[in-house]
């Protein structure tokens, strides 16, 4: 057990590294590529004002699209993992259908989770406004939708569940579904997102492990196409916002009758082998607590003064 023991932390100890790496990677290439783009824009248009170049920049998905390709790429260098595509059961359109139906059901549960939340931090002086506009707001510019419905779900799927949750799978299946969906959580540092993609992550795992990473991959796509949609058709038609509630509703209702008649698979998947040294063993990493750490900061800073 103690050799276990050490054997897990020093593993869980690389994977701080890699996340640490990873958020190092990212913030250098979205500044270097965002200074390249307002160079571009203000010496290559002579009539462009400064703060439109910086809104241009701004709503652009350009470097987000490159920051997230290549830091993938280095968590999984650093932790010589490489993401399997391998199909495990064939999957049909009608259980995908259902995933998605279970994934806006827990959106509702995230958005009621987080009125707690906002109470509390409106009496600080706190409030989620700007969170929520990063969230749910449509892209502005093409470069941004391409990011937001294609490069944003590949390749934070092949980061959580192709490289990190297969990384993890060797201390038990649920352990490294619920670790993950944590860290895709942090990884948003939005307070509004958090919740929401922590559920939706454990959806996301649980889809790569019982059928395919490429399952995962077109259900992330359909949920990030589905806040695309639902924004840019409510910026022009306030009965959208209407109509997505109650759709929302729908799809939580459903989700009910679905876990309910699930709930022998749900159970045998959470019943599995005993992993709760492994979980205190992670949450004792020192290095894994840092990161958890700041992110966990960032994610809270996300809400603005009022």
């Amino acid at each position: 057990m103690e050799i276990e023991k050490k054997n897990a932390k020093k593993e869980f100890l690389f994977l701080a590294i890699a996340i640490i790496a990873y958020e190092l990677v990212f913030q250098l290439v979205v500044l270097g590529i965002d200074f390249i783009e307002m160079s571009l824009l203000l010496f290559g248009f002579r009539d462009i004002q400064w703060e439109q170049a910086a809104e241009l920049v701004y709503n652009s998905g350009i470097a987000l699209s490159a920051a997230s390709i290549i830091g993938f790429l280095m968590v999984g260098l650093i932790l010589q993992k490489m993401p399997s595509f391998q199909k495990k059961e064939k999957i049909t359109i009608k259980t995908l259908m259902i995933f998605y139906i279970l994934m806006q059901g827990l959106q509702l549960l995230g958005n009621y989770i987080l009125l707690p939340m906002a109470l509390i931090a409106e009496n600080m002086g706190y409030n989620f406004e700007e969170a929520v506009d990063m969230a749910s707001s449509s892209s502005v510019l093409f470069s941004a939708f391409i990011y937001s419905v294609i490069i944003a779900p590949v390749a934070e799927e092949i980061l959580c569940r192709g490289i990190v949750m297969q990384y993890l799978e060797k201390y038990g299946k649920s352990f490294a579904v619920l670790i993950t969906a944590m860290l895709f959580g942090l990884l948003h540092q939005n307070i509004v997102q958090f919740p929401i993609t922590m559920m939706i992550g454990i959806l996301f795992g649980y889809l790569a492990q019982r059928y395919s990473l490429t399952a995962a991959i077109i259900l992330h796509v359909l949920n990030n196409l589905s806040v695309e949609i639902t924004g840019w058709l409510g910026e022009k038609f306030d009965i959208i916002w209407m109509l997505d509630t109650i759709f929302l509703f729908f799809c939580a209702f459903a989700s009910m009758f679905i876990v309910w008649k699930k709930r022998k698979t749900i159970s045998a998947f959470l019943k599995q082998k005993n992993e709760m040294p492994v979980f205190r063993w992670f949450f004792t990493t020192p290095l894994m607590m840092v990161v958890i750490i700041y992110f966990l900061v960032f994610t809270i800073k996300s809400a603005t003064l009022i």
